[in-house]
């Protein structure tokens, strides 16, 4: 079952991938409302995290300028017959979005930990004189590159949070709150900033780490 849905995330995002070819009633509306909202979706994007375990995420560039995230939600909504099967992909498209976010922050939870203690040993060595500028370099460069695949991936998820927020006050116009597609998509929405905020927390540490390297 986790196989399909991390499939069906790939198949989504590909999906927006492809130009348009098919037309709906609600498409001019969608990208139209989207227009205040404007983002730029992240390139395709795969962690593996967990010893292996984890996700394929990722976001297609939408084409055109001011309304990004309605040309987005024109396009994923074009691969389903009803809003129904529509709401559900995306429910499993942010729940997989979840996993993978929860999976990213427990791994550079631990990383954090490792560098903090790693970070003060070098900087207290390298005080004494008893390593030499380059080792403090070598680890700065290392902290680098995690600090830059945070920072990917903290963009698609921010891109995601955006598209998936317009669906939701798109949707919230036609159906009641308590409606439980509403109702599934706000959790894993709400979820999703948490997951969103944990992520930038690492990441500030990250810098804060990488400042205490700086010679």
């Amino acid at each position: 079952m986790k196989k399909i849905a991390k499939v069906l995330v790939v198949m989504l995002l590909v999906f927006a991938l492809l130009p348009g070819c098919a037309t709906m009633s609600d498409k001019n509306r969608t990208q139209a409302e989207g227009t205040g909202v404007g983002a730029v979706l992240g390139g395709l994007l795969g962690y593996a995290v967990g010893g292996g375990r984890g996700a394929a995420i990722g976001a297609a560039a939408g084409a055109g300028l001011g309304f990004l995230v309605g040309n987005e939600i024109a396009k994923r909504k074009q691969a389903y017959a009803s809003t129904e099967d529509f709401l559900d992909a995306e429910i499993a498209n942010t729940q997989e979005f979840n996993k993978t976010a929860i999976a990213y922050n427990a791994k550079l939870s631990k990383d954090v930990t490792t560098l903090e203690k790693q970070s003060k040993t070098l900087r207290a060595q390298y005080d004494k004189g008893t390593v030499d500028k380059k080792v403090l370099v070598a680890k700065s460069d290392e902290l680098q590159k995690k600090i830059d695949a945070s920072k990917k991936l903290e963009d698609t998820l921010d891109k995601e949070l955006e598209v998936q927020t317009a669906i939701l006050a798109d949707e919230k116009k036609t159906r009641p709150a308590d409606d439980q597609y509403i109702v599934r998509l706000q959790k894993e929405v709400n979820t999703l900033q948490k997951n969103l905020d944990k992520l930038r927390d690492g990441s500030t540490q990250l810098a804060q780490i990488d400042q205490r390297l700086s010679v």
